[in-house]
């Protein structure tokens, strides 16, 4: 009796992998991960109104990590990496060098790769941080990649206007544009046009200060739900990110309740 032939079995969803090197040693807040669930967010938010297929995995750098723990934590590559960390005298805080230090002997060939860094002003060595990191990820075989013309650095201190440690409605509009990017990169092909469609399609413009808000009201409601969500969470009253950041490589993770369904 003939047989039909097998179906192939479906791709993988693409995974947008965030690897947080947190603490601040100024602070001691886990800003570096509060804004990289900031950016998740918007990229869950964006791959399903898109109904584009996407993986987000989440994996914090232990306070306490060897060689094997931070090989662990950039083992079976993913499509993009983002690397996510905080500023130190002007340039890389010592959780972020330790994870490049102690992660730089793994293959990161054909994995595409950015970073962005939390700092306490607009000027105190952030663009440094996220430069330093793209370098490490480029000595490690990746392919690294910005948000076009600019380079993601939020800041969270040095500001009379707003509190310690609070992101502004204008920085999680910037995220939902970073997101913008990560998703593309995830299903950038090998066809430059198709890749070029698909940018237009998601709204990613290299050139992101002609599309620059110049309003709040032009930020749109996202950026201030996105801010209600991950604010509270460098309360010291509030559970902190303490325990959220050391749950989010579990099965499991407590964090998963902010994507909802």
């Amino acid at each position: 009796m003939p047989t039909l032939p097998s179906m192939p079995a479906p791709a993988p969803p693409p995974e947008v992998r965030f690897v947080l090197a947190a603490p601040s040693p100024y602070t001691g807040r886990f800003d570096a991960t509060r804004a990289g669930l900031g950016i998740a967010l918007e990229l869950h938010r964006i791959a399903r109104e898109h109904q584009l297929p996407l993986r987000i995995g989440f994996r914090a750098l232990p306070m306490q990590a060897g060689r094997p723990e931070v090989a662990a934590l950039l083992a079976g590559p993913p499509r993009v990496l983002v690397v996510g960390g905080s500023t130190w005298s002007q340039g890389s805080a010592a959780p972020l060098r330790r994870l490049f230090e102690l992660g730089g002997e793994v293959s990161l060939q054909g994995v595409r790769a950015t970073a962005f860094a939390t700092a306490g002003g607009a000027h105190t060595g952030g663009e440094m941080v996220v430069l330093d990191s793209l370098r490490s990820l480029m000595a490690q075989g990746a392919l690294a990649f910005t948000a076009g013309q600019r380079l993601m650095v939020f800041s969270t201190d040095e500001r009379l206007e707003h509190p310690p440690g609070q992101f502004t409605d204008l920085d999680c509009w910037a995220m939902g544009q970073y997101a913008r990017e990560l998703l593309l990169q995830a299903h950038a092909g090998s066809d430059p046009p198709k890749t070029a469609a698909l940018a237009g399609r998601l709204g990613v413009d290299l050139t992101y200060y002609r599309r620059f808000p110049r309003q709040l009201e032009a930020l749109g409601p996202q950026a201030k739900a996105v801010c209600a969500r991950i604010n509270p969470l460098a309360a010291a009253n509030r559970p902190g990110l303490a325990a959220v950041a050391s749950a989010l490589d579990r099965p499991a993770p407590e964090i998963r309740a902010l994507f909802g369904p």
